[in-house]
């Protein structure tokens, strides 16, 4: 029943309803209060409309709701999806909106909470839009509130990401520093084949066939923390059904282009078929800081290369033609430009990319040794302009001095200058 409380000067009007039964037997009510009892009147009626709707009328707020949310609607997700959830929830939407009610949540305070990151990066303001909405939908159809504010939630203006392929310095400055740097037949392997650094990292001796000029990727490693989790494929984690057509999920073939054989080949020499290819010291699987290390050091030698100036032994990056921004999934855009500029068609870049997700058409067409071979053929055909060649085995560099020498050793006038054409 309705009743007065308050001082004159605070007073409100009270009211509550019964919705069922506590544990201990004694009735459970949802109470109402408002300035008038007019407004008290119009809050008990819209409480009873709602709980006879279906919608839970109890104070959860969104970090309560948030734990729940995790606990149900994303227990069936990757590790890196969960962690993505996570992560977003943490840092981005529980600081701003956490201690609120869920019923009290309106349109202006999610685009208020999105506003903050105007001028961000695209991909990162639009998957804490993507969370936000989803965190709500779910929230609408669990019944804890009534309409979804975020159904029209918009981007902020944000910044694009630097989604580009190397420039011609940046490549020319990579092939460079891969002839002699102890990591460019990693890096190399990214930039010819299109790897992830995680599937790179991951690449063992079985996964080269040398005969046929092709390379398996079944595998990839994953990192929470330091230390890899050795699994499938992204595009193996994303697509959890199998097409009818047999294949494996998230496995790609990718054609060895010649100018990486050579490479591939002595990385491959003495190695059984289940060794890692390209293992840190101890010959375990690279650990994250790891791969951050070989990264730093090559990027330093390429910033050098391509002219960057030094100051006590530091790179002034303002002064490098050689992005501070680039990364190794750099190289895997560069190989994605390189695809299209050498015509190979839009069927084999995608099966070479190994994207994570497919239309119906592509996942019922495999793709033949032909188009494979056509594709390899138009690689092979644009890489033939590389200014820059990767360094040749020890075997063939020593065949082509003792060719171009030719026995002849009248010609040079002084060993000094026999000396330096052999490059000792």
């Amino acid at each position: 029943m309705p009743k007065e409380k308050g001082s004159k000067k605070n007073k409100y009007y009270k009211g509550s309803f019964v919705i069922g039964k506590k544990a201990d037997g004694t009735p459970e009510r949802v109470y109402v209060r408002g300035r008038t009892k007019q407004e008290r009147d119009e809050k008990l009626a819209e409480a009873k409309r709602l709980h006879a709707r279906g919608v839970m009328l109890g104070d959860m707020t969104v970090r309560e709701w948030s734990v729940r949310w995790m606990e149900i609607y994303k227990a069936n997700t990757t590790r890196t999806q969960h962690d993505h959830y996570q992560a977003k929830l943490k840092y981005d939407i529980l600081p701003v909106i956490g201690s609120l009610r869920m019923r009290d949540i309106r349109l202006s305070h999610l685009q208020a909470l999105l506003n903050n990151y105007k001028g961000g990066k695209k991909g990162t303001v639009e998957k804490i839009r993507q969370a936000v909405r989803q965190l709500f939908t779910d929230a609408e159809v669990e019944g804890i509130i009534e309409r979804n504010p975020a159904t029209r939630l918009e981007m902020p203006e944000v910044g694009e990401e630097p989604r580009r392929p190397l420039t011609a310095v940046e490549r020319q400055a990579v092939l460079k520093v891969a002839e002699t740097h102890p990591r460019g037949p990693y890096v190399l392997t990214m930039l010819y084949c299109g790897l992830r650094r995680g599937e790179t990292a991951a690449l063992d001796r079985a996964a080269i066939d040398l005969e046929n000029k092709r390379l398996t990727v079944n595998k990839s490693l994953t990192f929470d923390g330091n230390v890899g989790d050795l699994g499938g494929t992204k595009a193996a984690k994303m697509r959890k059904n199998t097409p009818r057509n047999g294949e494996e999920v998230g496995v790609r073939v990718v054609p060895i282009p010649d100018a990486l054989l050579p490479i591939l080949t002595e990385q491959c020499e003495s190695k059984e078929p289940g060794a890692i290819l390209f293992p840190k010291g101890d010959g375990k699987h690279a650990t994250g800081q790891t791969l951050i290390w070989w990264w730093r050091s090559f990027s330093r030698a390429c910033h050098i290369t391509a002219g960057a100036k030094l100051y006590r032994n530091a790179v002034l990056y303002d002064t490098s033609p050689f992005g501070e921004e680039v990364t190794p999934h750099y190289l895997r855009h560069t190989y994605a430009t390189d695809l299209y500029a050498a015509g190979v068609d839009e069927k084999a870049r995608k099966e070479f990319l190994g994207h994570a997700s497919k239309d119906v058409t592509e996942t019922y067409t495999a793709m033949t040794d032909e188009a494979f071979d056509r594709a390899s053929a138009l690689l092979n055909e644009y890489y033939k302009g590389e200014k820059w060649k990767p360094k040749p085995s020890k075997e063939a560099a020593a065949a082509a001095r003792d060719e171009e020498l030719d026995g002849d050793l009248s010609k040079f006038e002084t060993p000094e200058e026999l000396f330096k054409k052999l490059g000792i």
